[in-house]
């Protein structure tokens, strides 16, 4: 006997499809043997102290967190965090946070700064993209500038989200990157790389992000091999 079932229309066919990639998907990365990122440098014993015009300086500026939480889950998802900050011979500060997570996943990845501050107080007033020539061949990373004011602290942030290979900016981006290494046999592994400086007015963010991309630029140079692939790649 025949049966005479009815057919989805072509939007629910897609829509149904579509879940079930997803599903498949959230399958494949909940499996055991999917592959890690392993045997990571350590940040802070592989980040110089001291690198091109730059030497670690004890800062009494508390730095805005990276995320809230002691193990990794959705609020606290890394395995290494440096935060650090450095003066130049211009008597130039700027502040170090690097955030490294070995497994990023769909409901646990790197928290994007512009959250975070937020999180804890502070209102951005501009958010802009940006590329970051780090004199690396191949190696651009796409992040934002941000400036950022909590009461009277201000900070011009410079920043980059890696996942995997992907710079992460567009979360459903980030998303579908993650479900791509999963049905690959990977899980990404992801890291912050924000650097900032204080500033007392938002006018004064345009002086700070050369001296931004240079800091990062000799940070890269100057980290082994092995660190570099983990702040880019």
């Amino acid at each position: 006997m025949k049966l005479n079932l009815p057919k989805l229309a072509w939007g629910a066919s897609a829509t149904v499809f579509g879940l079930m990639v997803l599903a498949a998907g959230a399958a494949v990365v909940a499996r055991p043997d999917l592959v890690a990122v392993e045997n990571a440098p350590s940040l802070e014993d592989t980040v110089p102290k001291r690198f091109g015009d730059w030497t670690l300086v004890p800062d009494g500026r508390l730095q805005v967190g990276t995320s809230t939480g002691d193990e990794p889950n959705m609020d606290q998802p890394y395995d290494q965090t440096v935060m650090r900050s450095y003066v130049n011979g211009r008597g130039q500060v700027v502040m170090l946070a690097l955030a490294w997570g070995q497994k990023q996943q769909q409901e646990v990845k790197v928290h994007r700064p512009d959250l975070c501050y937020v999180a804890q107080g502070y209102q951005v007033r501009s958010l802009t993209p940006a590329t970051f020539p780090l004199g690396q061949p191949g190696v651009r990373p796409t992040g934002k500038h941000m400036v950022a004011f909590g009461g009277r602290n201000g900070e011009a942030v410079s920043y980059w989200i890696r996942i995997g290979s992907l710079y992460s900016e567009d979360a459903w981006a980030t998303r579908l990157h993650i479900l791509k290494q999963g049905f690959g046999g990977h899980i990404p592994d992801g890291i912050l790389v924000r650097a900032s400086q204080p500033i007392a007015d938002p006018a004064m963010a345009a002086a700070s992000w050369p001296v931004l991309d240079q800091f990062l630029n000799e940070l890269v140079a100057a980290v082994p091999p092995a660190t570099r692939a983990l702040l880019v790649r």
